[in-house]
């Protein structure tokens, strides 16, 4: 059965720039540890616009290494990125990235994450970690986007930060 984590956390910066680094996944491998090697194998459309993409990824976690391919779907205007399983060890993977811009100017982002794997062991491995695992990825994209982009935003707006697994 899949598993779906859900987060909602506040970045302090510009809606635009959270949707810039994000859809430029063949610099993930730059910031992401786990992920040796990313690039975009078919695309369709202008992504800093938005447009659709096929990519390949190579992941390294602990004593498994894994390929998988995924659809890209980037819509700027919607300020929403998703993510679909074309080939892989999953029985299911879609992530979706939702981006509102917040009147101080900063960013709401709602990530959600679905799984499950073909191999129950890979399984097993990432599901006993998946609060922890979803949390290092938002982070890694979090503190990217502090290294490559101006803060915005009043502090005590807070965080906004709740996760959520089914």
């Amino acid at each position: 059965m899949p598993t779906t984590v859900t987060e909602t956390l506040r970045a302090r910066h510009a809606a635009t720039d959270i949707f810039e680094l994000v859809s430029d996944v063949e610099r993930y491998p730059d910031f992401i540890p786990y992920l040796t090697n990313l690039r975009i194998v078919e695309r369709h459309g202008d992504t800093a616009k938005g447009g659709q993409f096929t990519a390949e990824a190579l992941v390294r976690f602990k004593i498994a290494r894994e390929r998988f391919i995924t659809r890209v779907d980037a819509d700027a205007e919607a300020m929403e990125i998703s993510v679909n399983l074309v080939d892989g060890p999953f029985r299911t993977l879609e992530n979706c990235w939702r981006l509102t811009a917040l009147p101080d100017g900063s960013t709401r982002i709602d990530f959600s994450l679905t799984f499950e794997f073909a191999n129950i062991v890979l399984g097993m491995l990432l599901n006993a970690n998946k609060d922890r695992a979803v949390r290092s990825l938002i982070e890694h994209f979090v503190a990217e986007a502090d290294r490559r982009y101006p803060t915005i935003g009043a502090r005590e707006y807070g965080d906004l930060r709740t996760i959520y697994t089914e």
